[in-house]
């Protein structure tokens, strides 16, 4: 008996849940069980449907899946689910104290990035000419919402927060050069540039997949 397939195109054929289910996996799984769970979940099949397969597909399905896992899109604005079209917060120094923390608190953890995405990206009131206003930030309301929005807009956020590290980091390491009054009040207070690359580099290293 012959088992349809529909292989994901990108990321954006993928949603954050199925990705955050997966994820679960990665660390209790490897070879061919891993290879088997991330087919089932991303592809929608059964366990059953995938060992009708040849080894030699379910192989080429994985590293294709692998492929599309390891792309870096660039920020997505908008996208809809469920006929609710979402879109980015168009300033980001708007964001709350309780809002912030929900974001800092989550973005790291893929088990709950569907809370981070809930704070970067809301239900869009209005829209007009290019611009937009979003709903205000209300915590649980849209977790099962977002939880249906496409990998795609969710790694493209992860890269731009980690771009956005980089460039500091590269202000930042510029402005220590150019004098010793800088460098020597930063030292006095804690505050060097391998401080900096220490930091910055745990939090690109807590975005990867």
């Amino acid at each position: 008996m012959k088992v349809k397939i529909s292989i994901p195109e990108n990321l954006n054929d993928i949603t954050l849940g199925q990705y955050q289910k997966y994820f679960t996996y990665i660390d209790k799984l490897d070879g061919d069980e891993l290879a088997i769970k991330k087919i089932e979940i991303l592809c929608n099949l059964t366990r059953e449907q995938i060992l009708l397969f040849q080894y030699s597909e379910v192989q080429r399905i994985s590293s294709l899946l692998d492929q599309i896992l390891d792309t870096k899109p660039s920020l997505i604005q908008k996208f809809t689910v469920a006929d609710i079209k979402f879109g980015w917060l168009p300033k980001l120094d708007d964001m709350s104290y309780g809002e912030l923390l929900d974001l800092n608190g989550n973005i790291s953890d893929w088990n709950n990035m569907h809370i981070a995405m809930c704070v970067l990206y809301r239900p869009i009131k209005k829209e007009a000419a290019g611009l937009y206003n979003i709903e205000k930030y209300e915590g649980a309301k849209y977790h099962e919402h977002i939880k249906e929005m496409p990998l795609g807009a969710v790694i493209g956020a992860l890269v731009f927060f980690w771009n956005l590290g980089m460039d500091l980091l590269k202000y930042t390491v510029q402005s220590l050069t150019e004098t010793e009054e800088n460098r020597t009040h930063l030292a006095k207070n804690g505050i060097g540039t391998e401080r900096l690359m220490r930091s910055l580099e745990e939090i690109s290293q807590s975005l990867k997949l």
